[in-house]
């Protein structure tokens, strides 16, 4: 070896000597970086794996997702744990600890508190139970909630809410930045949201995205807003409110975003880009984890995505609830069980649920005569929320009661005249498919916005075009006159617009119940001390092939849904 191959590799020598002392610049070192967003949304107040009106186990919740959560984050280091809003109201769980007991933390909170959630986005269910349980959540809460577009009169303090946060994770720059979808006034009281306004988020999103685009590296969203068209075809869906489900538009019209992490729709959408956005929605009640992988570059003095990829991750009978939620909520679960066990009345007959939005039934016709002692009201209108109820002969308890009307809706009657009742009734048999029904067999069965009425008799005729199918409709036994003055109950969902019920807008309010629907019933069952067994059979549906054929198609998909929730 000559002098200069020996110089040469003594060289090398020192070079390598030198790399292996020193440490590396940060800068050189991480050229790369990877960041994992975990997402739920919708969880309703949803903890403990179990269906709380049926009292069975079940695929869901909370101490399910930690689990998932805790595998995710042995084996990534960057993780950002976020949620999509409508959290703490829906459960019996989440009820008792809003109203029945305000002393302690709220439930669902102390359970998020515990897997080190990062940050919410706040959702319309939040306002439910009024401003002061909503300000308490926000205030046990280690992490913030978000929303860019509620403008408001609060400040500063916990009525405040924030647009986003911006957090380092690694070295980069990650904006976190909230919607709500601004339907809350038409589905709440003004008391619930007062000093709250509600912006179109497309509108608030093209102020606070370029805003928050010269901050950050990546710019994560938080909708609460779902999905306005479908994720294969491209086409609107026409079962919702104008701007209540913004994520396609929000994606597509307004520059900058990285990912949306979306809810409120209660659908499940793995993966979808749209106009470069990574969008995805984790499936509700904490029945999964939606998962967003990003790799990242260095570039100049920042970083670029450089690519991005989610799915969800299912939550099974093989995934094992995480033992320390369980302790942690393990008091609220069984005061909740205590509480839901009470019995109050006594039924003379097996009754199930399965039919009660295609027949005249004694659920619903239980919530109508309830809505008509208590709003003093002439005719009722309400549904079936909840079709997998079942109270069996003999002892009903509260849990059962509670089963039959799930939401905090309060009872609003109001006035209208007899041509207003028939645009009601009109619009709620838009839900129902015509008749003959497909071929195919898929038939569209409506859901909890198809209202029924009691106080009056009808037929829905499904042969006739929407908008002309109620006839033969009676009021104390003679036809309906439009210029008859009458007494409606309804909810305030539907007072303020909810299922597109616009005739009820601008109608005067002659009572507002100060208790929920629900614990009226729960007030009248446990004061009669027992349920009603039979319907009066004031309304049907025709031709009685296509109420045949309705019945038989719910039955079946009440049978498939017997082992999940």
């Amino acid at each position: 070896m000559n002098n200069f191959s020996r110089r040469i590799l003594l060289a090398c020598c020192a070079l390598l000597l030198l790399a292996a002392v020193l440490p590396m610049r940060p800068d050189a070192a991480a050229s790369r970086a990877h960041i994992t967003l975990l997402g739920t949304t919708d969880l309703h107040g949803n903890i403990y794996p179990v269906d709380y009106y049926t009292n069975q186990p079940a695929n869901r919740g909370l101490a399910k997702i930690a689990t998932l959560v805790r595998q995710a984050r042995s084996e990534q280091k960057n993780v950002l744990l976020l949620d999509s809003g409508d959290t703490i109201q829906g459960t019996p769980l989440a009820y008792y600890f809003a109203r029945k007991d305000t002393t302690q933390i709220n439930p669902t909170i102390a359970a998020m508190n515990a897997l080190g959630y990062d940050a919410m986005a706040v959702g319309n269910h939040e306002f439910n139970f009024g401003l002061a349980p909503l300000w308490k959540a926000k205030r046990e809460a280690k992490f913030p909630w978000l929303a860019a577009n509620i403008k408001q009169t609060y400040k500063s303090g916990v009525e405040h809410i924030e647009p986003y946060i911006i957090k380092n994770v690694g070295g980069v720059r990650v904006a976190i930045v909230g919607f709500i979808t601004p339907g809350v006034p038409r589905w709440e009281i003004p008391a619930n949201y007062r000093g709250y306004e509600f912006e179109n988020i497309v509108d608030a999103a093209k102020r606070v995205i370029p805003e928050v685009r010269k901050k950050a590296d990546l710019v994560v969203v938080l909708a609460h807003s779902g999905l306005e068209r479908d994720p294969q075809t491209g086409e609107a869906f026409s079962d919702q409110m104008q701007n209540e489900n913004a994520v396609w538009a929000l994606a597509e019209q307004v520059p900058g975003i990285d990912v949306i992490l979306f809810g409120h729709s209660h659908r499940e959408v793995p993966t979808k880009v749209i106009n470069g956005v990574l969008v995805a929605q984790a499936k509700n009640w904490g029945q999964s984890l939606a998962r967003a992988d990003i790799e990242l570059e260095r570039a100049g003095g920042g970083w670029e995505v450089a690519a991005k990829r989610s799915t969800v991750i299912p939550v099974t009978d093989a995934v094992v609830a995480d033992a320390e939620i369980l302790k942690l909520t393990q008091t609220y679960h069984e005061t909740t069980e205590k509480y839901l066990d009470t019995p109050i009345a006594t039924s003379s007959k097996t009754l199930d649920a399965s039919t009660a939005r295609y027949e005249d039934h004694p659920f619903v016709d239980l919530i109508h005569k309830v809505q008509m002692e208590y709003g003093k009201a002439d005719v009722s209108l309400s549904t079936m929320f909840y079709t997998r109820l079942q109270i069996p002969a003999g002892q009903v308890t509260l849990r059962q009661i509670a089963g039959l009307y799930i939401y905090e809706n309060t009872l609003y009657t109001v006035e209208m005249n007899g041509k207003q009742l028939r645009e009601v009734l009109e619009h709620a048999a838009e839900f129902f498919p015509a008749w003959p029904f497909p071929a195919d067999g898929r038939v569209r069965l409506p859901g909890y916005n198809a209202d029924t009425a009691e106080g009056v008799e009808y037929t829905m005729d499904l042969t006739q075009p929407a908008g002309q199918r109620i006839r033969d409709l009676r009021y104390k036994g003679k036809p309906l006159a439009d210029d008859t003055k009458l007494r409606v109950a309804t909810n305030n969902y539907r007072y303020a617009g909810g299922g597109r019920y616009s005739a009820f807008q601008g109608l005067p309010v002659v009572y507002r119940s100060p208790m929920e629907v629900r614990e009226l019933i729960i007030e009248y069952v446990s004061r009669t001390g027992a349920i009603l067994s039979e319907a009066d059979g004031n309304w049907k549906i025709a031709p009685r092939e296509a109420f045949e054929a309705l019945v038989r198609e719910a039955r079946q998909r009440e049978l498939g849904n017997s082992g999940g929730p």
